[in-house]
């Protein structure tokens, strides 16, 4: 079967073809991927992260929450958990991978998909920093400098250390922030 264009997911999602349909659907790679529903402990750092983004960025980026970017070129329409774009309006096209300055997303049950076919589309997208926050382990892995279908930089932070996107050095996140019960 020939892979699903972006355009053509476009017309089934605005036909309604996916109403009433649990849990998030996502284009990739020319197929439709049905992503489980969260449970609170993955839920609970995207809250943290949105908080933090918006505190950090809100004023110098867009930050879209689960909403879609769009990959053309791979055929793909994938919903990250967070997205800092370009400060525009996105009433006439989802962003696309020129428009990203980081991606983000939160790991639970998803982790082997995120760390594999996830990363590698972003790499061949030019993603530039995608950041792989993993709940069970409570890290995040750091993507940069995209190539091919991998990044070729990476490194991981833990708990007790920090991490500041690159296209924003002055936003410093803790990583306990994700992962303790306090309320900031």
């Amino acid at each position: 079967m020939p892979p699903i264009t972006t355009a053509q997911f476009g017309m089934l999602v605005d036909q309604g073809a996916f109403d009433g349909q649990p849990g998030q659907i996502e284009l990739i790679n020319g197929r439709i991927v049905r992503m489980n529903p969260q449970g609170p402990s993955h839920s609970d750092p995207i809250d943290e992260l949105t908080q933090w983004s918006f505190q950090q960025a809100g004023l110098k980026f867009r930050i879209r929450i689960e909403k879609p970017i769009q990959i053309d070129s791979l055929h793909s329409t994938p919903e990250p958990d967070l997205a800092w774009v370009t400060r525009r309006r996105y009433a006439d096209r989802h962003p696309t991978p020129a428009d990203i300055s980081l991606l983000i997303e939160v790991s639970f049950s998803s982790q082997a998909f995120d760390r594999g076919e996830k990363l590698q589309l972003y790499a061949q997208a030019g993603i530039v920093e995608y950041w792989l926050v993993s709940v069970p382990h409570q890290t995040i892995e750091v993507f940069t400098s995209p190539h091919g279908p991998s990044f070729e930089k990476s490194y991981v932070v833990r708990v007790g250390d920090s991490v500041s996107p690159h296209c924003l050095p002055s936003a410093t996140l803790p990583v306990a922030r994700l992962f303790s019960n306090q309320v900031d």
